[in-house]
């Protein structure tokens, strides 16, 4: 929009919306008036635009109202608004390198990959069809750093954009590395890195087959070791590329080609290089031919300080191609002398086991001209049979005897008279124990008895009351035991020897105490003095 424009001036939000206000309360249209557009018009299909209205008849009178003010431009909807920026857009980024971080990465079954590639102020929306995300030599992980080409696509029934990727790659120095240990943790997973898989070299190869550069130093070294070490071995150089791109492909064409021309062993070749150059032997492709070939492979990539998937998927691992040849190719003279030594070794044994057979042709010649030593070897075996014979028929009855001394001793033991006495003495021995222990305890007892009676004889109420005593019971029939527990008039119980005594209480304590010497007191509580004359235990009482 045009800067410093005032708010009342044609074209503002005020002004349209007055415009669209007086235009919905006209009866009748009206013609359009000049649109005035800020800046250039947006690249719009016009042909699929409606056609404008043609201009209607108006009136001197009104002509003056619509001079103050202006139509509203017409509006995009939302299918021109998307298409016209696709149009923009999507041309002047169809071959874009982007690069961020991945988020919020998913694979669908289908085999697409839906991601994010962020920085620290975006983020925008990915996704790499199933047909680009089948050649990827990595898999993309969350948080990891990429480098994605592609093209920018506006996805209309969402309206937001997102960016189409064809090819995508790690990012940084550890690129290279993070995809060689994807592809090592992919072939240990198929156990294509399992050591028990591993097969030895054949002993001596008929025919040795060289995938390698032909005009390399490492043909050179490794032909010219072979040669050297045993000159009639045949070799096979089936040549390929061993560096820079394609390199992986034509490296696994040349291996299929040995394999199918009938080899005993193939060596994967080639001298020393960087990381990058070694590259193509961390193909997971040339891998996986590797450990599918029918013949052991030795691979001899770089020098002995790089190692690359190729040599540990191969059978065996050459830190050169010099040692390569040195392993599959055995020294002639060596094998020569070790032949010599063999057959030497031979000769010696079968002339060992030729005077070993004489000897005993000599002793078996010995024996038989003496029938004599004959007759007595078998007298002897015969008199051997007889004796473990005879051993033999007495070994059931020994055994029977065994077992029936055990069972004659048990029977002695469990013979039933015998039980009887043994139980007879057992009685009489208890019988005799009871009584010695009755005996006992009844002159026991009877010691105790009598102390018993001695301790109760002074206690004995009949024989007391024939001493003359008597006992003196209230009108309840409780013992007086003292004067104060009664009062004068009272009736009381006098219990003889013989018979009781009914009595009324005339006085208390008066007169002279009936037992001498004991101590003076009264029965009653003090401050009250007995008085009058009565008879005591019993006297003045009537007899009942």
């Amino acid at each position: 929009m045009t800067a410093g424009r005032r708010r009342d001036e044609p074209g503002t939000t005020g002004d349209l919306f007055a415009a669209a206000a007086a235009r919905a309360a006209r009866p009748a249209p009206e013609p359009a008036p000049e649109v005035i557009e800020d800046g250039p018009p947006p690249p719009v299909d016009r042909e699929a635009l409606p056609a404008p209205a043609p201009p209607a008849e108006t009136s001197p009178a009104e002509a003056p109202a619509r001079a103050d003010r202006r139509e509203l431009p017409r509006p995009y909807t939302v299918s021109e608004l998307t298409r016209a920026l696709k149009n923009a857009l999507e041309p002047k980024f169809r071959n874009v390198w982007v690069a961020g971080e991945v988020t919020n990465h998913r694979k669908q079954a289908s085999g697409h990959l839906y991601f994010g590639l962020k920085d620290a102020e975006a983020t925008v929306a990915a996704v790499m069809w199933a047909s680009a995300a089948r050649r990827l030599r990595f898999v993309p992980e969350e948080g990891m750093e990429v480098l994605a080409r592609g093209f920018v696509e506006i996805y209309a029934p969402h309206g937001k954009y997102q960016l189409i990727v064809d090819e995508l790659e790690p990012r940084g120095a550890g690129a290279l590395a993070l995809r060689v240990q994807q592809v090592k943790e992919r072939l240990q997973k198929d156990g294509l890195l399992d050591p028990a898989r591993k097969r030895p070299l054949p002993f001596l190869p008929r025919r040795i087959g060289v995938a390698t550069s032909p005009t390399g130093a490492a043909v050179r070294d490794f032909l010219r070791v072979v040669h050297t070490r045993f000159p009639s071995l045949s070799v096979l150089v089936a040549p390929c590329r061993v560096q820079g791109e394609g390199a992986a492909a034509t490296v696994i064409g040349a291996v299929k080609a040995l394999c199918r021309a009938g080899v005993d062993v193939v060596v994967v070749a080639r001298g020393g290089g960087s990381q990058e150059e070694l590259s193509a032997f961390d193909d997971e492709r040339l891998a996986r031919v590797i450990a599918a070939c029918p013949v052991p492979v030795v691979s001899a990539v770089g020098h002995e300080t790089d190692v690359t998937v190729a040599d540990l998927v191969a059978d065996v691992r050459a830190a050169t191609p010099t040692h390569a040849a040195q392993l599959v190719a055995p020294v002639r003279e060596e094998l020569a002398a070790r032949a010599a030594t063999l057959r030497a070794r031979l000769a010696r044994a079968v002339a060992a086991a030729v005077d070993g057979r004489r000897r005993e042709l000599r002793a078996l010649r010995a024996e038989l001209s003496d029938p004599a030593h004959l007759v007595s070897r078998e007298r002897h075996r015969l008199d051997d049979l007889v004796h473990r014979a005879g051993a033999a028929a007495q070994a059931p009855a020994k055994r029977g005897r065994a077992r029936l001394d055990p069972l004659r001793a048990r029977l002695v033991r469990l013979e039933p008279r015998r039980r009887l006495r043994e139980l007879r003495a057992r009685v009489e021995a208890a019988s005799r124990r009871t009584s010695a222990w009755q005996a006992a305890a009844f002159r026991r007892e009877s010691m105790r008895l009598e102390r018993l009676r001695a301790r109760l004889e002074p206690a004995d109420v009949a024989k007391l009351l024939r001493r003359g005593f008597a006992l003196v019971l209230d009108a309840r029939g409780r013992l007086v035991a003292r004067s104060g527990a009664v009062e004068p008039g009272a009736d009381v119980r006098v219990a003889l020897a013989e018979g009781w005594l009914d009595a009324r209480v005339v006085s208390l304590d008066a007169g002279a105490d009936p037992l001498p010497g004991r101590a003076a007191g009264s029965g009653r509580p003090p401050g009250e003095g007995g008085g009058g004359s009565g008879s005591g235990g019993g006297s003045g009482g009537k007899q009942g």
